[in-house]
């Protein structure tokens, strides 16, 4: 997983431009109490409201605007950007809040160490700066207190003012509250579901879903459609993981939203795929880069992406109507895994946890960057293929596991239909639902639901 973080902020570097979630900045030594730090607090502050950052330290903008190296970056420079140092900093425009979740990498290209600063967004409430900075220089207010900052798609740090900066505010709110019903126990059931409803999630003008006879007929050829996309999907996927040297097995999913969304532009669709990710872990589902090879493409139907690491593969359609197919080869079967396994193969469990709870919770994210309405009903088709002969094991090597339960069946199958109020304020359900079919295909073994939840926690309490 630490090598797929790396390789994702080394695409960074390789290939630079400035998005919603990345910025770059000059070569410039970290201090308190000078402009340059401010300015780093305030796009701290926006990203951390708007889902999760990247600040590069050690670009600079050319005449043709592009972004190069800077070549005055150095080492003492790289040093200069200590986590703790940098967080106590932020702490002093953030009194009476919750701490900003920062982390520091420091990421080597072309001989050079890059400074990267990972912002997380914010757990329940967005964060207000409390403490005003003005240039002594220059006298502009760079910090205001009492604002909110967030990021925008333009890649701008701006303070919250416009109806549509408000908008981007409130789903990043809803998100964050979506997490935190997601954690808590949902045996009560009922309370959990009202408390679901209560959740105002249609932040922007909720599409419009055709009812009624006369929709039966369309009904009909959407679905016939869907799954004729579906199956080219699936055939074009399993061309390339196989092409690509990927012959041990993969898992693969599918989200079925509802009819009558309207046909989405191949623009639109990429900014709904960006927005989607779920920024968890080192190499996220439906990830979208900028490298040639890696970035998705529009096509007549949607875009998609075609992921060839060398050690993993990945295979990502978004269709123009808001479908979304996935393929990934199996994690466990990378090489250095396999340098570990010897000549056994393995269903990783606590790594299979995670991925079950990633892909509800894409699913999630996809159904809101659609603006599809509480009530709305989605289909989810999991599937794995190439079990047969894999050993259930575990990735975490200090986690107490039973050993030598191999799966007899090649295949694995399970269909939801989710309600979107649902997907999230029930995800521990959702997950253990999935668990139980997946690993009893592994010697009748049942996991323990709490030890399914608390893996479900380290997934949902992660950040990059």
């Amino acid at each position: 997983m630490l090598e797929r973080i790396h390789e994702y902020l080394r695409d960074k570097l390789e290939y630079p431009a400035e998005a919603k979630d990345t910025d770059y900045k000059t070569a410039v030594k970290f201090a308190e109490k000078t402009d340059f730090a401010a300015k780093l607090v305030k796009h701290i502050l926006g990203f951390a409201n708007s889902g999760v950052g990247y600040i590069i330290i050690g670009y600079k903008e050319q005449p043709d605007r592009s972004l190069a190296p800077d070549p005055d970056i150095t080492d003492e420079i790289a040093a200069s950007y200590e986590v703790t140092r940098l967080c106590q900093h932020v702490e002093k425009y953030l009194v009476g809040q919750d701490r900003i979740e920062i982390k520091v990498y420091k990421e080597e290209f072309g001989g050079v160490r890059y400074p990267i600063i990972s912002i997380a967004r914010f757990h329940e409430y967005p964060f207000v700066c409390t403490k005003d900075y003005v240039s002594p220089t220059t006298g502009e207010a760079i910090l205001e207190s009492g604002q909110i900052y967030i990021r925008t798609e333009g890649a701008r740090t701006l303070i919250v003012k416009s109806p549509s900066e408000w908008r981007q505010l409130i789903k990043e709110c809803i998100k964050a509250r979506q997490e935190i019903e997601a954690k808590r126990p949902t045996e009560g059931g009922e309370e959990e579901g009202a408390r679901a409803e209560e959740v105002p999630l249609e932040v922007k003008k909720p599409v419009s879903i055709e009812k009624g006879p006369k929709a039966l007929a369309k009904a009909e050829e959407a679905e016939k459609q869907f799954a004729a996309w579906v199956k080219n999907e699936n055939d074009n996927a399993i061309n390339e993981i196989k092409s690509a040297g990927f012959t041990e097995g993969f898992f693969n999913f599918v989200i079925q939203v509802p009819n009558g969304l309207g046909q989405i532009d191949s623009a639109t669709l990429l900014e709904i795929a960006e927005k989607s990710e779920c920024h968890k872990t080192g190499w996220p589902i439906g990830v979208v880069l900028t490298k040639p090879e890696y970035k998705p493409l529009p096509l007549a139907d949607g875009i998609r992406a075609v992921l060839n690491t060398g050690d993993g593969f990945d295979y990502w359609a978004l269709n123009n109507r808001g479908h979304f197919f996935f393929v990934r080869s199996h994690q466990e079967d990378a090489s250095h895994a396999q340098e570990l396994a010897k000549e056994s193969k393995f269903l990783w469990f606590d790594i299979a946890i995670w991925r079950i709870s990633e892909i509800i919770s894409y699913t999630s994210n996809l159904c809101t960057e659609l603006n599809l309405k509480q009530n709305d009903k989605i289909k989810l088709t999991l599937s794995y293929e190439g079990l047969k002969g894999r050993e259930l094991a575990v990735a975490n090597r200090l986690r107490l596991f039973p050993r030598h339960r191999k799966c007899g069946e090649d295949e694995y199958k399970k269909d939801l239909e989710l309600k979107v109020a649902d997907i999230m304020s029930k995800l521990k359900d959702h997950v253990y639902q999935i668990a139980i079919g997946l690993f009893g295909l592994f010697d009748f073994f049942k996991p323990d639901k709490a030890i399914v939840d608390s893996i479900i926690d380290e997934f949902l309490n992660s950040r990059l």
